[in-house]
């Protein structure tokens, strides 16, 4: 009796804790799977194997019937596709929502108010310099169809200055049934973005500017 009171009081406490907070959990995928680095995906006549993946999502917020019902007290997150900690953004607080915005990339305050630390410190490896500022989403890997050196394709998509501001906003709105996991699409990105002919974007230029626009379209909520 006296075990069966103790796991009570243990489930009440953690389903407690539970409804003490939000958690949401960005998920890079490729088609149907979890986005798996170094694993070799043929995809629509190519063949694909990605190295690296990140993004920073910024400026999150949680709506309610087009209401603000909170902000994250974090300024930037990092998805890094190399470590799955970071795929969960907590928020210490539980409230009802449904609609999230973000931004994807870093803007142009930030970029022009100096170096940070946590998740916009330049050691995570997406700041280029103090003139071109954050790198907002990052995807290296090699193609069958790219004709660079060893097939190999990067595409750093950074730039908060006009006419290369590459800074996208996504609103995604939830339903009852909607779980709180969105999917980062990567596949979709080959499919609007020809690897044979943009291969190498390195810089803020109106290849970036190509990339950034199709960037909204990777994220949904997960089923």
């Amino acid at each position: 009796m006296r075990v069966i009171i103790i796991f009570w009081l243990f489930l009440v406490t953690f389903q407690t804790a539970a409804q003490k907070s939000i958690n949401l959990i960005f998920h890079p995928v490729f088609e149907t799977e979890k986005l798996t680095l170094e694993k070799i995906y043929f995809f629509k006549g190519d063949t694909l194997k990605i190295s690296s993946f990140k993004c920073y999502i910024t400026d999150l917020k949680y709506y309610k019937k087009n209401s603000l019902v909170h902000t994250s007290l974090k300024k930037a997150h990092l998805i890094d596709a190399s470590d799955s900690s970071t795929f969960d953004i907590s928020e210490n607080k539980f409230f009802k929502f449904d609609e999230l915005r973000f931004n994807i990339g870093v803007d142009s305050l930030t970029n022009i108010s100096g170096v940070y630390e946590g998740d916009l410190d330049p050691a995570k490896g997406m700041y280029w310099t103090w003139q071109s500022g954050y790198i907002n989403f990052k995807l290296e890997g090699i193609s069958s169809l790219c004709p660079a050196r060893k097939n190999k394709f990067y595409w750093h998509i950074g730039g908060y200055l006009t006419p290369f501001k590459s800074l996208r906003t996504v609103r995604l709105k939830f339903s009852k049934n909607s779980s709180n996991q969105v999917s980062i699409q990567i596949d979709r990105l080959f499919e609007e973005v020809n690897v044979s002919k943009v291969y190498q974007v390195m810089s803020p230029n109106e290849k970036a500017i190509l990339i950034a626009n199709k960037l909204p379209k990777l994220f949904k909520i997960a089923p």
